[in-house]
């Protein structure tokens, strides 16, 4: 029996010591404020990442009067939240699956708040021995649902949000942006009842995938500051709390060692945005706020959820060769490889662009949405007061549908990706942004037009909704003629096998699937180190089921 246990015990060690498990929630979220774009609008957003193949809708859920003892209730875990008399209509972007969990993601309402949620991140081990998460705490299942549609402020957001994670707790950390015509709020749920959150600066920009990153935060600024009581009590019973420069950090203080995935994404994603920034990749840790005298657009914006380490010398992950059975093959691991922005998980990207002279009525600005991975799908733009999406954005299958929105944009992502050899003329990428080019130049009309029916708001709504149904009716037609092409392409090259080998994989339960962004490629320490702990690691495996083997049948 031992010698049957060291030989699986030994690869399966060396597999997981040269690719440590990284959270698959790996989300990356930004914000530019208004004084460094050029437009003088405040922009924010996040890629939602969570695995390929897993359909996205993009919906209005209209204003809803409620009775006495009505609740929304998280299937996933039984939270529960007593709702008021009237939830405000909001837009969504929703998961297709609600008894998993409903998952809107983004949107506005229509009193003129947006938000973005979340990017998950969790507390360190000795934090949660302190204050461990809540099992039927508030996740981000339910966060959108529960805040969007019951708040007029953003301010009004980050209270309410604080006030549930107080009473009823938090079932895991994340990271929520909630904005309103007066700016962004960024707020970090830490543990199971500790939080903290500040109104973003209007002279920074910030790049936040999954892990905490709130540094020193003045608890006397009321205005523009929101913590819990407990926030350093619970660092310092954990024996966590940590001072910088002689002020509590709340990050270095709450967070687990950064990852490895977390790592190449904030530095790629600071450096996307300012090349000339003061970071290193190897740096102890990074801040959230950075300044720079460049002035950012809403294409570079873009760019930066769609970025794959360019311009620097490190190449994505999953151009990684992989082995027999689909898993990164060890022998051609190289640090050379990192986790990037723009990764196969992606799932939809959204921008928020908040300008100051749009009424609220229209969420006082726009979203940008790109459904599916942004690398091969055009970003859309809508107001808050629209009142329908087309029907593409609706179809709610789980597999592959020619009608959905979500997984056409999919079938061409994976056509490019899989041959990126047919696809190196970059045609598909140039004519999207051809399109988002168009649909730039033309916004400042459209803008003039809400804002001359600003006291007409069911025409203004009309107007939007017709607007954005017809541009996303055209494209959508476009994007399956994008579609046929690459398959006929694919097909001459290849034969009809090459396209049923993508058609599997849209079919196959992704939830089984091992995925790249599971595994950290950290080489440098993998001598001394990684003979002794696969040594050490398997004689105890060994040892233990020894033991157990003497107590039960296995």
């Amino acid at each position: 029996m031992k010698k049957k246990f060291f030989s699986w015990a030994i690869p399966a060690l060396m597999l997981l010591t040269l690719f440590p498990f990284q959270a698959v929630s790996a989300c990356t979220g930004f914000i530019i404020g208004k004084d460094l774009t050029t437009d003088g609008s405040t922009l924010y957003g996040r890629t939602e990442d969570l695995e390929p193949n897993h359909n996205k809708n993009f919906v209005v859920r209209e204003r809803k009067y409620n009775k006495a003892g009505d609740k929304f209730v998280d299937e996933t875990n039984g939270f529960s939240f007593d709702l008021p008399a009237v939830s405000y209509k909001y837009t969504a972007v929703p998961d297709v699956t609600p008894e998993q969990g409903v998952f809107d993601e983004a949107g506005f309402n229509e009193e003129g708040v947006s938000i973005s949620a979340t990017v998950s991140a969790s507390a360190n081990d000795d934090i949660q021995k302190v204050d461990p998460y809540v099992k039927d705490g508030i996740a981000e299942s339910a966060l959108t649902s529960v805040v969007l549609p019951h708040v007029k402020t953003a301010k009004e957001g980050v209270e309410l949000l604080s006030k549930i994670v107080r009473e009823k707790g938090a079932a895991e950390g994340n990271i929520v942006t909630i904005a309103d015509k007066t700016g962004v709020w960024y707020m970090e749920i830490l543990s199971g009842h500790q939080y903290a959150a500040i109104k973003f600066p209007d002279d920074k920009y910030a790049v936040f995938p999954n892990t905490f990153f709130l540094g020193i935060v003045d608890k006397n600024d009321t205005e523009n500051t929101i913590l819990s009581a407990d926030l350093e009590k619970i660092a310092q019973d954990a024996g966590t709390y940590k001072e910088i420069n002689g002020s509590f950090h709340v990050a270095q203080s709450y967070n687990p060692p950064l990852a490895e995935a977390d790592r190449s994404r904030v530095w790629s994603g600071i450096k996307a945005l300012d090349p000339n920034a003061d970071v290193q990749y190897d740096d102890e840790y990074f801040e959230l706020m950075h300044s720079t005298s460049d002035k950012l657009s809403l294409r570079d914006a873009m760019n930066l959820q769609r970025n794959r380490l360019e311009g620097t010398d490190f190449k994505p992950q999953d151009q990684m060769e992989l082995d027999g059975k689909g898993i990164p093959d060890k022998t051609k691991a190289d640090p050379v490889y990192k986790y990037p922005i723009s990764n196969p998980n992606v799932m939809e990207a959204h921008i928020f662009q908040l300008k100051d002279n749009l009424p609220a009525s229209t969420g006082g600005g726009i979203l940008w949405l790109a459904m599916g991975s942004p690398r091969n799908a055009p970003y859309l733009p809508y107001y808050g007061n629209i009142s329908n999406t087309s029907q593409p954005y609706q179809e709610m299958s789980t597999a592959y549908d020619k009608n959905s929105w979500y997984w056409t944009v999919s079938r061409i992502n994976d056509l490019v990706a899989k041959y990126p050899e047919l696809f190196e003329d970059g045609s598909i990428r140039s004519e999207i942004e051809r399109m988002e080019s168009q649909w730039m130049e033309e916004q400042p009309a459209h803008d003039s037009e809400q804002i001359s029916l600003s006291e007409q708001p069911e025409q203004a709504s009309l107007k939007a909704t017709k607007d954005s149904m017809e541009r996303a009716d055209s494209v959508f037609k476009r994007l399956k003629e994008i579609q046929k092409i690459a398959e006929d392409k694919v097909v001459a090259e290849y034969g009809t096998s090459a396209l049923e080998e993508i058609e599997e994989l849209e079919d196959s339960d992704t939830e089984e699937t091992i995925r790249l962004e599971d595994f950290d490629y950290d080489i440098a320490i993998a001598g001394g180190i990684f003979v002794l702990t696969v040594i050490g690691v398997a004689i105890y495996l060994v040892k233990g089921k020894n033991r157990k083997g003497a107590d039960s049948h296995e």
